[in-house]
């Protein structure tokens, strides 16, 4: 079921039956290969079916290129709720004109202005990748706030199933330590479902209680690996895996959940 371009599982959310209704949803977004654009993406669906939307950042993002209204405070978990705009608008602390970003909130902050309900949705870019398609986390990161209801982790598609190292990996020797693959190696099933699974990996610092959900960004050319993702769902702990891409109409695909797959 889709409910406007909302895939499964995030379209529970619009159900009104919902047991998160009139509390606000946190979805986190971690990875590489495209958070960005996934965020205002789901902004805009979630916005187009009538729910209030905050978007913002645990670390630092470039601004939105479409007409979303913006709010630089200190503090959002503090501000009166009189102060934020009536519909959906995004939400930073600060101006990095060095990076041409904006900077955003700490996690805890994060999980305070959860706590107020004020929004229906809340939209977090908790992680940074300096534009490549995979990445390994450093100790610091990612930013994930405790509250996230949902993890979305992205993947750019163009690096599975293909050579792997520095070129295509942000912090190739973290990675490379983690997954045991060496420079020029292939990134097949066996090395995915060691990174997803790891306590570091694809899923590092995502609370218990949150989907997770694997978005594999701009993966035409691995429409033939359809059976041996269905066969990885059941070897992880991924709720979800969406096959698609991001800035292209419909922006999913396919789905694949445990012992389902839908095709849009």
């Amino acid at each position: 079921m889709l409910i406007a371009h909302i895939p499964e599982p995030l379209n529970s959310i619009s159900d009104g039956e919902s047991i998160m209704r009139q509390k606000t949803t946190v979805i986190s977004i971690v990875g590489a290969g495209g958070k960005t654009s996934t965020l205002f993406w789901l902004a805009r669906e979630f916005a187009g079916i009538g729910k209030r939307v905050i978007a913002t950042t645990t670390t630092q993002m470039y601004l939105p290129e479409e007409n979303i209204p913006v709010l630089f405070c200190h503090s959002p978990d503090k501000l009166p709720g009189a102060a934020f705009p009536s519909r959906s608008f995004s939400c930073f602390t600060g101006w990095v004109p060095e990076t041409g970003k904006v900077r955003g909130f700490s996690p805890l902050q994060i999980d305070a202005l959860a706590q107020r309900n004020i929004t229906d949705i809340l939209l977090v870019e908790a992680d940074g990748a300096r534009g490549y398609p995979l990445k390994a986390a450093a100790l610091h990161e990612p930013c994930i706030p405790q509250s996230s209801h949902f993890v979305i982790a992205l993947m750019g598609g163009q690096v599975i199933g293909q050579d792997i190292g520095p070129q295509n990996v942000h912090r190739w020797p973290l990675f490379s330590a983690l997954t045991g693959l060496r420079q020029g190696e292939r990134f097949g099933i066996e090395a995915l479902v060691n990174f997803i699974n790891h306590r570091d990996g694809l899923f590092k610092q995502a609370p218990p209680q949150a989907k997770r959900i694997w978005l594999i960004n701009q993966c035409s050319h691995i429409e033939n690996m359809k059976d041996s993702l269905s066969e990885l769902l059941a070897r992880t702990e991924l709720d979800a895996i969406w096959l698609g891409a991001v800035r292209e109409f419909p922006p999913i695909a396919c789905v694949l959940q445990r012992h389902e797959k839908h095709d849009y």
